[in-house]
């Protein structure tokens, strides 16, 4: 005589075996009550009624395009203000670890016109104050060690691929002699939403002896198209005329 153990009901498919004379027990489905085998022929089963474990998992939904980047001139466009200026070194370098060329005060700002003219100035602050006419040549000569600047048109050029937007800065005007005429490339990235600029070259230069790769970090300044002069104060000079 044969034994039936039916395990507890799902909603809409039961499941039993059936013990057979030998001892094994071959698996069986119940629908309404029958029998069937699996392993031979079945009725079709209806899982309409049958839950969806995944859901919604598989949905996908609408991701937003990001906005075209804007091109290259138009993100220079402004004033910018110097906040680090590094040397990094190059295999050939003595000393392999970064400097500082004009020390870790060293302010500046750099300027991109709409119209195709940039200049950009640097000082390493701290030299003792003296009037125009009043200095001697060695006080000259240390204010001229410490102040960098040059201005001339820049030139962004398409160069084929990877090279979509190459900057060029020219040296119209420059206080560093041998420098004047040169046209230069230099890297550049934003950075914080384009609120800094990360200028380089793509050459090494001689700096102190070594050949070295400068990286010139700028952040933008504030927008002073409304603004309004301050107001004067002692350290503060209000030229007159014929004064620069």
């Amino acid at each position: 005589m044969s034994e039936t153990r039916t395990e507890p009901p799902s909603p809409s498919l039961n499941y039993s075996f059936k013990t057979m004379s030998n001892g094994s027990s071959t698996p069986r489905t119940t629908n309404g009550g029958t029998l069937y085998d699996l392993n031979g022929s079945s009725p079709s089963i209806n899982i309409s009624n049958m839950d969806d474990l995944n859901g919604d998992y598989y949905t996908l939904s609408k991701t937003p395009s990001p906005p075209p980047q804007r091109p290259l001139r138009q993100r220079l466009i402004g004033a910018w203000r110097l906040e680090a200026y590094v040397a990094y070194p190059t295999p050939s370098c003595r000393f392999q670890r970064p400097t500082f060329p004009m020390t870790k005060n060293v302010t500046g700002l750099i300027m991109y016109t709409p119209d195709g003219y940039m200049s950009a100035h640097m000082l390493i602050p701290g030299q003792m104050s003296f009037k125009r006419g009043e200095g001697e040549e060695p006080q000259w000569a240390e204010a001229g060690k410490r102040s960098f600047s040059y201005a001339g048109p820049y030139y962004i050029s398409d160069e084929g691929i990877g090279r979509e937007e190459i900057l060029r800065h020219t040296f119209q005007v420059c206080n560093l002699p041998g420098w004047l005429g040169d046209i230069q490339v230099r890297t550049w990235k934003f950075e914080e939403d384009d609120n800094v600029l990360v200028l380089g070259s793509e050459e090494p230069t001689e700096i102190r002896g070594d050949q070295r790769i400068p990286v010139l970090k700028w952040r933008r300044v504030n927008d002073n198209s409304n603004g309004s002069p301050p107001a004067p104060m002692p350290h503060i000079k209000v030229s007159g005329p014929g004064e620069p």
